[in-house]
């Protein structure tokens, strides 16, 4: 039996990673928030104020709630660990549920650009994701090499290399249901949101790879799912 974990420096690695792909969802969610506040705001002299005061406490709270979540992610990174057993690889972390495949249920395994290992077991919900930030990485490889020979895949998936423009898409989306007048258009912007958002909590929930509190927080999703729906039957109605 093999066991790797994280070295000791490898969330140093990903940290700007995190950084980089949070920090611009974070401006374009708070902008949004703005916009949809002013533009229904009868009273612009008034809303110009609040905003004044608004604005600073809600860059104090994302600063504050960015600084515990990537914390958090280092807790969870560092209590990585996968383990090589004669006939089977298993993965486990902190609050996230373990995971196992047995070689001969191995689909697939693919070593992506960044390094990460992506192995794939029969069933969808078994895929293992191993960062390349483990100790005696070569190692690891040459062991899953002998199990069934290692693809290499340069891009990543679709959901991956889109998602930014998913959650841009999802809050322009999520203006026009609140900032629109015309009943058409209300309607196919909420209809697309509640797709979307329903789609992200099903994808969210059946991932082994995510940890329990993200998964238990997600549940909000349906607060905000109930809430563009009561605004949409206001407007239609």
């Amino acid at each position: 039996m093999q066991e790797y974990k994280i070295k000791s420096d490898g969330f140093k690695e990903i940290r700007k990673q995190i950084l980089i792909r949070t920090i611009p969802i974070l401006i374009v969610a708070i902008t949004v928030g703005i916009l949809i506040s002013s533009l229904n705001s009868s009273n612009k002299s008034a809303d110009t104020s609040t905003l004044a005061i608004i604005i600073p406490v809600i860059l104090l709270f994302v600063g504050v709630g960015l600084y515990r979540g990537i914390n958090r992610q280092k807790t969870l990174f560092e209590s990585y660990k996968i383990t090589l057993t004669e006939n089977l690889v298993k993965r486990e972390q902190l609050n996230t549920p373990t995971i196992s495949v047995y070689f001969n249920d191995i689909q697939e395994i693919v070593q992506k650009s960044n390094r990460n290992i992506i192995i794939k077991g029969s069933d969808p919900k078994n895929v293992i994701i191993v960062p390349a930030q483990i100790n005696n990485y070569s190692e690891f490889y040459e062991a899953l090499s002998q199990i069934i020979p290692v693809r290499n895949r340069p891009s990543n998936s679709l959901f991956q290399k889109y998602q930014f423009l998913l959650v841009i898409l999802a809050l322009a989306l999520l203006m026009l249901v609140y900032t629109v007048s015309n009943k058409t258009v209300v309607t196919i912007s909420g209809s697309f949101l509640i797709l979307i958002l329903v789609w992200s909590l099903i994808t969210i929930r059946n991932n082994k790879n995510i940890d329990i509190k993200t998964k238990r927080a997600d549940w909000g999703v349906f607060i905000v799912i109930v809430l563009i729906y009561y605004f949409m039957y206001n407007k239609l109605i």
